[in-house]
């Protein structure tokens, strides 16, 4: 074992030499306990003089890790930690070459419920947001929603303070999930649980500055893409109101200019989104049944909502150019799903084409329970000042 170790040491990184000494540590003669050892000092040797900075070697390693991984495929409850290992180190190199999709298989096939070998909860946790990460690269949503949900089995940081208590590994990983969750939300269009996610992900001082301020600006993003309503309306407030959107550079000029008008229900015009237009990525901008793009549809309801704060009372036809969608019935379509999800307040008038808008009855509602509570509460402030005068004078000068 000790001449086969120096062996190991001082091979070269060609192909031939790395068989000839994988085959001798797989000959049927060598015994079991042996053969793992073997392996084990050949799969380190080789990764540790294999330079990745080298197309040849990573060329060769790529042939290397396929050919071990080959060749144990039969024995594989045997070889489970030298497999682990080669998977893990083969997933490294494919990942480099920036291939997402055989990345994650190679992954996959690490073993994970093994009644042979004990596996923590943080390998495993690691390799799940991992194989997510890269199926979103691979723009493979389904699949990472299967592995997504592996991983939220494993999660055991999920607030401040069990996070802040967690190891950093546990940590890094916990805000990989986390961002896995908004990608996957973002992906999925569900674009009012992204923004709300990538908004949380933005205040974590565990990520770096930059990594917060992209956060932000998917944060954004995804806001002003939401359906139009009143928790969009809500989270447009808490952002609208974040200093970092105003002193942020990026976020200043492009968006911020848009978010105003969102946030302010004004009538967004197509030529006021055209730079914003550009920062969105492609799923952002595909195509939905009725040919209309999302950031078309957020635009169109997002008018919707605004004419709803103008007019009481306007025809499908006016609505229809306000929108600038192309006919009446369209215009309809839009506000009839709007107020069927309620999401806009209104009734509408198939015979006379018109669509009667009840704007702030919701808001009115809202503000007459918090009025109410807020005497409540000035009503039991008198009666204790009354009752305990010294009490509350100490009080207001601590």
């Amino acid at each position: 074992m000790d001449t086969f170790q120096i062996r190991c040491e001082r091979m070269t990184l060609d192909f031939e030499s790395a068989q000839v000494l994988l085959n001798e540590a797989l000959d049927e003669a060598v015994g079991l306990v042996a053969a793992r050892a073997a392996v084990a000092l050949f799969v380190s040797a080789f990764h540790k003089g294999c330079d990745t900075s080298n197309s040849a070697h990573v060329d060769t390693a790529l042939r290397v890790w396929a050919l071990a991984l080959e060749r144990l495929s039969t024995r594989q409850v045997a070889f489970e930690d030298s497999i682990s290992s080669i998977r893990l180190h083969l997933a490294d190199l494919l990942e480099m070459n920036e291939d997402w999709g055989e990345a994650a298989k190679v992954l996959m096939g690490v073993p994970l419920d093994s009644g042979h070998r004990q596996i923590e909860n943080v390998f495993k946790l690691s390799i799940y947001v991992r194989i997510v990460r890269l199926l979103l690269e691979e723009d493979d949503s389904v699949a990472a929603e299967s592995y997504l949900n592996r991983a939220s089995l494993l999660i055991s940081a999920t607030d401040a303070a069990s996070l802040a208590s967690a190891s950093q590994q546990e940590q890094l990983l916990t805000v990989q999930f986390r961002a896995s969750q908004a990608r996957l939300f973002d992906f999925k269009r569900s674009f009012l649980q992204a923004a709300q996610k990538y908004l949380s992900l933005s205040y974590l001082m565990l990520m770096a500055e930059s990594e917060r301020v992209v956060c932000l600006v998917q944060a954004v993003t995804c806001a002003i893409l939401a359906p139009a309503g009143p928790q969009r309306s809500r989270l447009l407030a808490t952002l609208y109101k974040d200093d970092r959107v105003r002193e942020n550079a990026e976020l200043s000029t492009v968006f911020y200019p848009i978010l105003e008008k969102v946030y302010l229900d004004r009538i967004l015009r197509t030529s006021e989104i055209d730079g914003f237009r550009e920062t969105l990525k492609p799923h952002q901008l595909a195509k939905l049944s009725d040919g209309t793009t999302v950031l078309d549809r957020a635009v169109i309801e997002h008018n919707v909502l605004a004419a709803s704060k103008i007019y009481t009372t306007i025809r499908f036809t006016e609505l229809g150019s306000l929108l600038g969608v192309t006919d009446a019935y369209a215009a309809e379509m839009v506000v009839s799903r709007m107020i069927g999800e309620g999401r806009v307040e209104g009734q509408i008038d198939q015979i006379e084409g018109l669509v009667y808008f009840y704007e702030g009855r919701g808001e009115d509602l809202l503000a007459a329970g918090i009025r109410g509570v807020c005497e409540q509460v000035d009503v039991l402030v008198d009666e204790v000042m009354k009752r305990n005068p010294a009490w509350v004078k100490d009080q207001m000068v601590a």
